[in-house]
């Protein structure tokens, strides 16, 4: 996504002029540039051991990510008609689990792998991006690390990146595909066909595989076209013009090859949605999505989103030099209107459709708009005109990412493994014939993963409603097979399926939404005649996915 090339005046400011003693000379002394490595190369370094360091257990969303990939590879497409999302990642995901097993850490090492290989690309961004306004060597290079660096430690990155999920994929292909648009969109590629193909074919491979992998790739998408189409109506040249009319038709093709998943998508859309989740207004989106980038819930994070901000607003409004270039002391634009103009496109689409169709807002589903949010901020860095200055800046980034980053790090997702732990050793103390109710039965899904790993013999988990597998959630029409079940059918049902001695370990929790009343319900038909002891209570200061835990024992 290029801006127009900067056009060079005639008249140079003393900027460019290279005699001794001149400001230009100052500030582009080598000592900032070593600066500028060694902050970034911190910041590299400290990232990479950030997204490999062992997590707390799997919640929700990771547990069905890898429930769903160790089904055989024909069977992921009909468990997906029932959960929700395109099958890409969950393949890869099985296929990496054949290579390496179904352990949490190796299955999460996938995302962080994906995580890793955007970083380069990051930096190539960041270069084409300073390199696209005339910048020239130390220009775009510092950039280019100041991209880098931000992408390497930010809080939602390294999130994503030990997190068994698609998010990290979208922003590797994402910033790939930035660097074909570019290629397409500079004009530099020529008007021929056979100049524009290699890009093209890449750039509808990068659109189809999005599409595969999130559903929000298609807003991002239907943004990246809106921007071509202005290209071809406003391009002043030939060769531009032909790279915006080959970005349009590769988007297209890339929408040909999703035509195969389309009936699921639509069969998705009708009866998935998001019933667990409220809708959001537009300025909440923008909030939420700028604090979560900055690392969410950590006190940190507020700061840090406001500082981020600031740099990426800098970097959309700079006021330019004489010349129109003026960025790092070198001469450089690093305009970041087309960047701008696509996140917020894409978030504006993507919004108004959740909004229209009922369904609610994650922030992580900003993770297509991430990549252009690092170069913004990064050619906010890069506007300040000193390079010390901008060392500094960045290294307060710096700081402050890895702060909230080794705090989404010592976070714990879920409860579930505390409860895992309590069930394993409460029956190792007590013996006998068990069974596990979650409710609802979203708190199934880790449980049961968990306990798989604490016990040799793990006792059956019942999900409510459905009393079936745990180890899936059925998402089609959720919400209305929800509030139209039935607590004491489901308790009768259960008390068929055990014996009089059986302890009845209960999992839940009572704020979910379309479950209003009925868990504490099965809580108290199932404690009635029973003596209940507590065994682990909600922790909503150390966990986002909390769960209580009571035996229920018969009378002694």
């Amino acid at each position: 996504m290029p801006t127009e090339p900067v056009t060079t005046s005639t008249n140079p400011t003393p900027m460019h002029t290279s005699h001794a003693g001149s400001t230009a000379r100052q500030d582009q002394g080598p000592e900032p540039d070593r600066i500028l490595l060694g902050v970034t190369a911190v910041a590299v370094a400290v990232g990479t051991v950030l997204r490999f360091l062992p997590r707390s257990g799997m919640w929700l969303d990771e547990a069905l990510t890898a429930n769903i990939a160790d089904l055989p590879i024909g069977e992921i497409p009909e468990a997906l008609r029932r959960d929700g999302h395109p099958p890409l990642f969950y393949v890869l995901t099985h296929l990496w689990a054949s290579i390496g097993g179904r352990s949490d850490w190796w299955l999460r090492a996938l995302p962080g792998v994906c995580s890793m290989l955007s970083l380069p690309l990051t930096y190539l961004a960041g270069r084409r991006l300073a390199s696209r306004a005339g910048a020239e060597g130390l220009g775009a290079r510092r950039t280019g690390l100041a991209a880098l660096a931000i992408a390497a430690v930010m809080p939602f990155g390294i999130r994503y990146a030990a997190e068994l999920r698609m998010y990290s994929l979208v922003i590797l292909l994402v910033t790939g595909g930035y660097l074909l648009a570019d290629d397409l969109l500079s004009g530099r590629l020529g008007s021929t066909a056979r100049g524009l193909a290699p890009r093209a074919a890449g750039a509808a491979l990068v659109a189809a595989t999005l599409l595969w992998t999130h559903y929000w790739s298609m807003w991002f998408l239907a943004a990246v076209g809106l921007l071509a189409l202005w290209r071809v109506w406003r391009a002043p040249d030939a060769p531009r013009r032909a790279g915006a009319v080959a970005l349009l038709a590769a988007l297209a093709a890339g929408g040909v090859l999703f035509l195969p998943w389309l009936p699921d998508l639509l069969y998705q859309a009708q009866h998935t949605g998001t019933p667990w989740g409220e809708r959001f207004g537009p300025a909440s989106v923008a909030v939420i999505t700028l604090v979560d980038f900055a690392g969410a819930r950590f006190g940190i994070a507020q700061l840090l989103s406001y500082l981020l901000a600031a740099l990426a607003g800098l970097a959309a409004v700079a006021v330019l030099g004489r010349d129109g270039r003026t960025v790092l002391g070198d001469p450089v634009a690093a305009r970041v209107r087309p960047e701008v103009v696509v996140g917020t496109a894409t978030m504006a689409i993507g919004w108004l459709t959740a909004y229209v169709s009922g369904n609610t807002f994650s922030s992580r589903y900003a993770a297509v708009v991430f990549p252009l949010f690092v170069l913004c901020v990064a050619a906010g860095v890069a506007v300040l005109r000193r390079p010390l200055v901008a060392a500094a800046v960045l290294a307060a980034i710096v700081a402050a990412c890895t702060w909230g980053s080794i705090s989404v790090v010592r976070f714990e997702r879920s409860q579930t493994d505390v409860v895992a732990e309590q069930i394993a050793a409460d029956l190792a103390a007590h013996g006998g014939d068990a069974v596990v109710v979650a409710c609802p039965d979203q708190l199934g899904v880790a449980t049961h993963r968990q306990l798989e790993r604490e016990l040799e013999d793990p006792p059956e988990v019942v999900p409510y409603p459905s009393g079936g597998d745990p180890r899936f959630v059925d998402w089609v029409d959720y919400g209305e097979r929800n509030e139209s079940s039935d607590p004491a059918e489901f308790v009768a049902a259960l008390e068929e399926r055990t014996s009089g001695d059986t302890t009845v370990y209960v999992v839940a929790a009572f704020t979910y939404r379309t479950f209003e009343g009925r868990c504490e319900q099965v809580f108290n038909l199932l404690a009635a005649g029973r003596e209940v002891t507590v065994l682990v209570e909600r922790d909503d200061d150390r966990h986002d996915e909390v769960a209580n835990l009571w035996a229920l024992r018969p009378p002694a």
